[in-house]
């Protein structure tokens, strides 16, 4: 593979990890650091200042890289669910073994609610919903917002854009989805 100066990898070498890995029915062995090396020539791609014509070449270069980094990922997690084989996990990067994390974290939650509901264990999902109503959720604000009263009866606020808080998950969904706030993952 040819690797870049600064550590990253060339948009040539990742459009040729993504041919193999669709052309082959099992999971392709990788560098562990791969997305690192794609995300560190993307930056220093767009860190670039080109103008005219060179900044609409690299423009290109950064969409066509981004978007065969997402298809290697999307391709090679499908494999890793498919279950058609039996899954090697030393062929996942660290950062698919977090996707598939929480994915089987997703399933093992259906999995609960929907056992505790067919066997009649009401205690459980009471449990279950009393997790969720005391869940916090760290937002940054990307545009003032007034004060308001959460859903827990606290008054919250005002913000100023790029300020943080941790908010009730209900209230925290809202702002984020009404573009006034983005959530922090403060978590792996």
């Amino acid at each position: 593979m040819s690797e870049q100066n600064d550590g990253g990898i060339s948009l040539k070498d990742v459009g040729e990890l993504l041919r193999r890995e669709v052309e082959s029915s099992g999971l392709q062995e990788v560098e562990p650091d791969i997305y690192q090396k794609i995300a560190s020539s993307l930056g220093s791609l767009k860190g670039q200042g080109f103008e005219g014509m060179e900044a609409k070449v690299r423009d290109r270069i950064v969409e066509l890289m981004s978007s065969s980094a997402r298809l290697l990922v999307e391709v090679r997690q499908r494999k890793a669910q498919s279950g058609a084989e039996q899954l090697d996990y030393s062929r996942l990067t660290d950062e698919e073994k977090y996707v598939l994390d929480g994915k089987n974290e997703s399933a093992s939650r259906m999995e609960e609610v929907v056992e505790a509901a067919s066997r009649g264990r009401p205690k459980v999902l009471e449990a279950i919903s009393a997790r969720m109503r005391e869940k916090r959720i760290i937002v940054r604000f990307v545009r003032p917002m007034e004060q308001f009263i959460g859903v827990d009866m606290t008054k919250y606020g005002p913000f100023q854009q790029e300020n943080v808080a941790t908010l009730p998950l209900e209230n925290a969904r809202s702002l984020v989805e009404a573009g006034v706030a983005v959530q922090v993952h403060a978590h792996l």
